[in-house]
């Protein structure tokens, strides 16, 4: 399941699923999550589910939103990274669907170790095709066989 995890000040904690459209996370009484703080933005920030993880989009908010400390204006979650949206964290729960999100990371490696575009598709199209038959070993004709 993909959520977010947060503890409140007055200590509860609340468990936020997340489906299939973005979440605005912010003060405004119309955001989807809201956080009454004074340096959380009206309208903070989107949090949306994704192939890779939770798609995390800035929207221009005045104090920032941070990924595990840091600074972004866009960034992925994926579980147990936490968000920082003034002085709440969230934590991630998320589960990344194999296929897209694992193939897009694969290229990204081969990329940043300097493989080219027509070296990685030739491996990936040589990978997908069936080695060429083993010959099998002749048998000795019958004809010349003593009795």
């Amino acid at each position: 399941m993909n959520c977010l995890h947060i503890k409140l000040p007055d200590g509860t904690a609340r468990k936020i699923a997340l489906g299939s459209r973005p979440k605005v996370i912010g003060s405004d009484e119309n955001a989807d999550v809201i956080l009454e703080d004074t340096t959380v933005s009206r309208y903070h920030c989107t949090v949306a589910v994704s192939p890779n993880g939770i798609h995390v989009q800035d929207l221009a908010s005045t104090t920032g939103t941070r990924i595990n400390g840091r600074a972004v204006t866009s960034g992925m979650l994926v579980n147990g990274d936490k968000l920082d949206v003034g002085p709440f964290t969230f934590v991630a729960e998320c589960t990344v669907t194999a296929g897209f999100g694992t193939a897009i990371r694969l290229v990204e490696e081969q990329f940043a170790v300097g493989k080219g575009f027509q070296t990685f598709l030739g491996e990936i199209a040589a990978e997908g095709q069936a080695p060429p038959p083993t010959p099998k070993p002749s048998k000795p004709d019958d004809a010349g066989a003593k009795p």
